[in-house]
């Protein structure tokens, strides 16, 4: 995945030029460049870097949407879980969930067995990931930790965890290999017109200070919580949406032994939560708050109440381990992309689903959802360009849909368009093939577990020599990794490779600074930094960890060390 030039991009005339490099932007990327379209994705600061990479990792049916009758948004839901799997097999795992059943609690075991009775029916694998309803004692055999009191029993239903963030990058990247023209760092400043209809977007790079114009037949704002600052270029007093503002905290798994993930009510105020075992098998993780956000939407990050109501989420699950700040790893805020309802719905019940806008300019803007129906809502939106075209400045023979057949990129080991789910993806065999590469078991795991066949890549840095082998800290981080992140991820900054490419952000007690000298020495000479912005990065990521973390970390040391040797055998 190559990052575009302004230069590049301004001489030519694009079918779309698409907004926002979330889910749903590059799921419209990728949708369009496979059904022959010239497109191009502008995100402002980096793929995944705003709601895409903070959700609550979970591709899912929406259980508790059953609550407020949205029966057609959990149908396309559950569907769309399956379909991730077929789509994007080495970033998605099958999660058991057990739905709490406690003396006190408004559910109704019965009403439950026949919500998830519609809710295994309409997924198509009725037969795979059925329901079970299970009594006290079969709950504390799988779970002896869990709060004991009042116990009446669970129901263990399924649905697929996610590494949020690398499904949009693979996403972006399925989209390059189909021909969409890609840039980061580069953000919309206005919009240009030819008789009152849009016809581009006006741009800055932020990494050359290069300003420019992208034209483009048709502009697609998919900007999530920021839809209302593109609209405002045209109608100033935009109010399309509500953001409310999520939260999670992570855990060691040795502090909070938890096996399957759980469906439950918080003690404060009786909301939905879920505590969910990561994908990195060390760490669990507990979300979501849910509060009206209206503060600056670029910096959104917990808050001490937060941090502790998520605290008593845990501790009333498991009242023995006496949890408290001292045992959090780290956290995570990001907005949900709510449409504005009426002024008497609480944000629990504001529904989930996604609208398609057009303006009177010919601007089209995709918003709420969920990054669940990216594939969908990216459909419906191109079927209705096309549609209201009417070949007037796309092509006629444009090739049939195929998003849901083709794989996002990694899940194959081959760029060619490979059918999805005839295929099947075995991440052993992705591991043993990067042993037999001369790649050493713990890093071939990790590897795999992040950029799925992709990997492959990776390895052709690690046998240019030993100081490409060594080691970073960092979830594993190696000076391979980082020079295949760079030059074949569009990775920018310290905060693109170790939020959004490793994830070292989320699960790290210190977020990855214990090496960020060498990392960011590292980055610095592949990207040309000066001493400055080198210093200004450490800091920039710094600050970035600190807010997350509710316990303080030590200032890094910006002078480089010795890179040690590596730590694999």
């Amino acid at each position: 995945m190559k990052r575009a030039t302004l230069h590049e991009l301004s001489s030519t005339v694009f079918d779309l030029v698409v907004i926002g490099g979330g889910i749903t932007g590059a799921a419209t990327a990728r949708d369009a460049a496979l059904r022959g379209l010239k497109v191009v994705l502008v995100e402002k600061e980096d793929f995944a870097s705003g709601t895409s990479s903070r959700s609550s990792k979970l591709i899912h049916g929406g259980l508790r949407y059953l609550e407020t009758y949205q029966f057609g948004l959990v149908a396309e839901s559950v569907r769309e879980r399956e379909m991730a799997l077929k789509l994007a097999p080495h970033l998605t795992k099958v999660q058991p969930f057990l739905y709490m059943f406690y003396e006190g609690t408004p559910d109704k075991k019965w009403l439950l067995n026949l919500g998830l009775t519609f809710y295994d029916f309409v997924s198509g694998s009725w037969n795979k990931r059925r329901h079970k309803m299970l009594s006290k004692e079969q709950v504390l055999a799988r779970q002896p930790d869990f709060r004991q009191e009042g116990l009446r029993g669970a129901a263990m239903f399924y649905d697929v965890s996610t590494d949020d963030a690398r499904v949009t990058l693979d996403t972006v990247k399925g989209a390059t290999e189909h021909g969409a023209q890609v840039i980061n760092h580069c953000e919309v400043t206005g919009l240009t017109f030819n008789d009152n209809q849009c016809n581009g977007v006006k741009v800055v790079d932020k990494l050359t200070r290069q300003q420019g114009i992208i034209r483009g037949h048709y502009v697609i704002n998919s900007t999530g919580p920021w839809s209302d600052n593109i609209l405002r270029f045209e109608q100033s007093d935009s109010k399309v949406l509500r953001p409310t503002k999520g939260v999670h905290i992570v855990l060691r798994k040795q502090d909070f032994p938890l096996h399957s993930a759980v469906f439950m009510r918080s003690p404060d105020d009786g909301r939905t939560v879920w505590p969910i075992p990561s994908m990195q098998d060390d760490r669990v993780f507990i979300g979501t708050t849910d509060t009206t956000y209206e503060g600056d939407l670029n910096n959104v990050h917990p808050e001490k109440e937060d941090i502790q109501y998520l605290l008593n989420v845990a501790n009333h699950l498991m009242p023995n381990k006496k949890l408290t700040e001292d045992h959090i790893v780290g956290s995570w805020a990001g907005l949900r992309p709510l449409i504005a309802p009426a002024e008497d719905v609480n944000n629990s019940k504001t529904p989930r689903e996604h609208q398609i806008l057009r303006s009177d300019s010919g601007v089209y803007s995709i918003v709420g959802g969920k990054l669940t129906s990216n594939r969908v809502m990216a459909k419906q939106l191109l079927d209705k360009v096309v549609k209201q075209d009417q070949n007037k400045y796309l092509r006629p023979d444009l090739l049939p849909y195929r998003a849901s057949k083709i794989s996002i990129s990694g899940a194959c080991e081959s760029t060619q368009p490979s059918v999805a789910g005839k295929v099947k993806y075995v991440a052993n065999e992705v591991v043993a093939k990067l042993q037999a590469g001369g790649v050493p078991y713990r890093l071939a795991q990790a590897w795999a577990s992040r950029y799925g066949h992709n990997s492959d890549h990776i390895v052709k840095y690690w046998n240019k020599g030993s100081q490409y082998q060594q080691a970073l800290g960092a979830r594993d981080l190696t000076v391979a990794e980082v020079h295949y992140c760079v030059q074949e991820e569009a990775a920018c900054s310290l905060k693109d490779l170790l939020v959004r490419r490793t994830s070292a952000f989320f699960w790290d007690k210190d977020g990855g600074l214990e090496q960020i000298g060498l990392i960011a020495q590292e980055m610095q000479g592949l990207l040309n930094w000066s001493e400055e912005e080198k210093l200004s990065q450490i800091d920039s990521y710094y600050d970035l960890v600190r807010k997350h973390r509710p316990k303080a970390i030590p200032k890094p040391v910006n002078e480089t060390q010795d890179i040690p040797q590596p730590a694999y055998d």
